[in-house]
């Protein structure tokens, strides 16, 4: 006899995928916000921002958002077991990773822009001191 599995109104489906696209919104905002202020992002200051609750940043989609922007490390697939003793899904750490990588490929393109600009400053500060000969060393 085969289970019949209920199907669930699509109603309460979208107010549930909305309230997710939020949450992820305004835990994407604090971080940039945090990020423009100059502070270095932790959970703890997230959760002082947005006023949600500390389980909800362990939630895969808000844990997507943390990887992304850098706030936390992806999780490694040796400790990818959910409780229940299932195997996460590999596409799942896979796009973490990626966008892990992206995340840091992107900074590191943003420092070598940042030393290429000190490096032109300190050029021409060099050669202002020469032309007035002062001994900056």
């Amino acid at each position: 006899m085969p289970i019949m599995m209920k199907k669930l109104p699509q109603r309460p489906l979208e107010k549930q995928e909305s309230e997710r696209t939020a949450t992820a919104a305004a835990v994407t905002d604090a971080i940039i916000e945090l990020e423009a202020q100059g502070y270095n992002t932790r959970i703890k200051d997230l959760m002082f921002v947005t006023g949600l609750s500390r389980s909800v940043f362990a939630k895969p989609h808000i844990r997507k958002v943390l990887v992304e922007y850098g706030v936390v490390e992806p999780r490694d697939i040796e400790s990818a077991t959910v409780t229940g003793g299932k195997q996460r899904d590999a596409d799942m750490i896979l796009a973490e990773k990626d966008g892990y990588i992206q995340r840091l490929l992107f900074e590191n393109e943003q420092l070598w822009n940042e030393i290429e600009l000190l490096r032109g400053q300190m050029h021409l500060l060099m050669h202002k001191s020469i032309a007035r000969d002062e001994d900056l060393f």
